[in-house]
C-alpha cells in the first residue's frame, strides 16, 4: 500500500510541474517496445513476439514536422506448443518415429527505417506524435527444424504507422507511450522455420503480409536543453 501512495505521490510532482522542452529540434528516442505477430495466421500462432528495439535520432526542420531514422531488432520465439511434433528435426530423434521433439529457436529480425510524421506539444508537458516508418529488414529463421539445412533468411521492405503519447519529465528528457503496427512485405510459412507440414492452414489463411502490432514504451532526450530536477525547481516564469 505504501509503494502505492509513493508512486501516485510522484505522478502528482510530475502532474504539477512546469518542465517544457524548450528546444527539441534534435532529440534521441529510445524505445522498447513488444510485438505482437498479427495478419498471417499460421504466423500469429507460431512465432510469439518478445522484444523490439528501436533507438531512433530525429530532427524538426520545422515547427510540426520531423523526420527520424535508426536500427531496428526484434525477436520472435518458437511457439513450441502450436507447432505439431515432427520426427527427425534434430539428429536424435529417429526414423521410425519411436522419438520426436517439439521445435525450438526463435526469428532474429534486424534493419533499419527512416520516419515521417508531425509532432505537437498540447501542453506544458504533454506531447502528441504520429508518423509513418519506411524500412527494410533481414527476418533470419534459426530453429532446430533449421538445424540440418542451415538458417533461413528473407529480406523485406516494411511500413510502420506509429502513434505516441509524450510526457515531459523535465526541460530535457520525457516519457513515451507506443503503439505501432508493423507490415512487412514477405510471406510467412511452415518452411521457414523448417516445419514439412502445413498444419491444417489453408492457403488463405497464409496469404498476405506478416503483420506486427507493436505496444511499449520510449525514453527521449532532447538536446541543448539544459536538465533541471522539477521536483526542486519551482514554476517557470
Amino acid at each position: 500500500m505504501k509503494k502505492v501512495l509513493a508512486l501516485f505521490s510522484i505522478l502528482s510532482l510530475i502532474a504539477n510541474s512546469n518542465a517544457q522542452i524548450g528546444n527539441d529540434k534534435w532529440s534521441i528516442t529510445g524505445e522498447l517496445t513488444l510485438p505482437i505477430g498479427m495478419g498471417n495466421k499460421m504466423f500469429k500462432n507460431y512465432l510469439n513476439g518478445l522484444i523490439s528495439v528501436h533507438p531512433r535520432v530525429q530532427y524538426k526542420p520545422f515547427k510540426n514536422w520531423y523526420v527520424a531514422f535508426g536500427p531496428r531488432y526484434m525477436y520472435y520465439k518458437v511457439n513450441e506448443y502450436k507447432i505439431p511434433f515432427e520426427p527427425g528435426i534434430n539428429e536424435g530423434s529417429v526414423v521410425d518415429h519411436q522419438k520426436v521433439v517439439s521445435m525450438r529457436g526463435g526469428m532474429h529480425v534486424l534493419g533499419g527505417d527512416i520516419e515521417l510524421g508531425w509532432t505537437n506539444w498540447v501542453g506544458p508537458r504533454l506531447g502528441l506524435e504520429m508518423g509513418v516508418r519506411f524500412g527494410v529488414a533481414n527476418q533470419r529463421f534459426v530453429t532446430t527444424g533449421t538445424k540440418s539445412y542451415g538458417p533461413q533468411q528473407v529480406t523485406a521492405g516494411y511500413i510502420e504507422p506509429a502513434f505516441s503519447i509524450i510526457l515531459a519529465s523535465d526541460e530535457a528528457v520525457a516519457y513515451r507511450w507506443i503503439v505501432g503496427y508493423n507490415i512487412s512485405g514477405y510471406n510467412f510459412q511452415n518452411y521457414r522455420i523448417g516445419s514439412t507440414t502445413s498444419g491444417g492452414y489453408t492457403a488463405k489463411d497464409l496469404a498476405g503480409p506478416t503483420h506486427s502490432l507493436l505496444i511499449g514504451f520510449a525514453m527521449t532526450y532532447y538536446f541543448k536543453n539544459k536538465r533541471s530536477d522539477v521536483f526542486i525547481d519551482g514554476p517557470a516564469e
